[in-house]
């Protein structure tokens, strides 16, 4: 289990929220844990190419800033256990040359060169990977507890008078979803667990339904990626709201640095896919141990 330690008092957690309006989710490993889909996608491609398979543990290890850097590190991780080392997490007294920490953009880097991997390579894994994943991509990956709750108490707050830029009223509190996922596997998740594809429905009452995740940026739609804040800076203006009355939730650095980017709050999850070891030297102002406590102060 990942260290939760320094996380903030639930107390300031509560007050934040209660003033925000605009929740804007991270998706892999905040929302939902895709780890059982992601996985397998990822062996399949190393198959394919003749790499030696890793573990889901280091699957895990890989994952963050998009599906390139998660091949990227696989594929480095794959060549390394194939010579007999090792991959992974920091281990305390094994040098760069015996075991790789897959976030170290250089020695991953090197071990891709060292073996062939340029980047064209790496456009041929991300291709077959990609394709199994599409078709897989909804089998394990299910939604962390308390986060379909949460998103159900933002969609059934109340709002007062008219929003700004045709956006949502004042004061009426929304959730939506920014990831450096690619859209087709994102959009394929959210649909399947009911947080999108409702507009123009009918409910029973005979109203118009509204999807709970108002609007959705992913790595091959939004301006910009993760650190990046273009694409926080369209969602508030989509939505109309001003970056002090928004909030990102997330678990690894980007969501961390795109929130500072952008000048807003953020809330990050110590016990996602990101490590608290990198998490917290970035200072987030507001780290909670896991996103279902947020439930707890609702």
């Amino acid at each position: 289990m990942r260290s939760t330690h320094e996380t903030t008092p639930l107390a300031d957690i509560k007050a934040l929220i209660a003033q925000k309006e605009l929740f804007i989710f991270d998706l892999d490993g905040t929302m939902f844990n895709s780890l059982g889909d992601l996985a397998p996608a990822v062996n399949f491609a190393l198959r394919h190419f003749g790499i030696t398979e890793i573990s889901k543990e280091n699957v895990r290890s890989c994952i963050g800033n998009g599906s390139r850097n998660l091949i990227k590190r696989s594929v480095a991780s794959g060549i390394m256990f194939g010579a007999g080392k090792t991959a992974g997490e920091p281990i305390v007294g094994k040098d760069c040359a015996e075991h790789l920490d897959v976030r170290d953009k250089e020695a991953v880097d090197f071990v891709l060169n060292s073996a062939g991997f340029d980047e064209a390579k790496i456009d041929e894994v991300l291709k077959v990977y990609s394709a199994y994943y599409w078709d897989h991509c909804t089998e394990d990956t299910v939604p962390y507890e308390g986060v379909l709750e949460f998103i159900d108490w933002i969609c059934g707050s109340e709002g007062r008078g008219e929003g700004q830029n045709g956006g949502k009223p004042a004061g009426k509190k929304v959730a939506a979803m920014l990831t450096n996922k690619p859209v087709a596997p994102a959009k394929k998740i959210l649909e399947k667990f009911g947080l999108i594809g409702h507009m123009g429905c009918m409910d029973s009452s005979g109203e118009r339904g509204a999807d709970k995740i108002v609007t959705y940026l992913c790595g091959d739609t939004t301006p910009e990626r993760k650190p990046g804040p273009g694409g926080i800076y369209a969602i508030l203006e989509k939505q109309g709201v001003a970056p002090e009355k928004a909030v990102m939730i997330g678990d690894d650095t980007p969501d961390v640095m795109a929130a500072k980017n952008a000048g807003i709050d953020s809330i990050i999850c110590l016990e996602g896919f990101g490590r608290p070891e990198n998490l917290l030297p970035l200072e987030p102002k507001y780290t909670i141990g896991h996103i279902k406590d947020l439930m707890k102060l609702v």
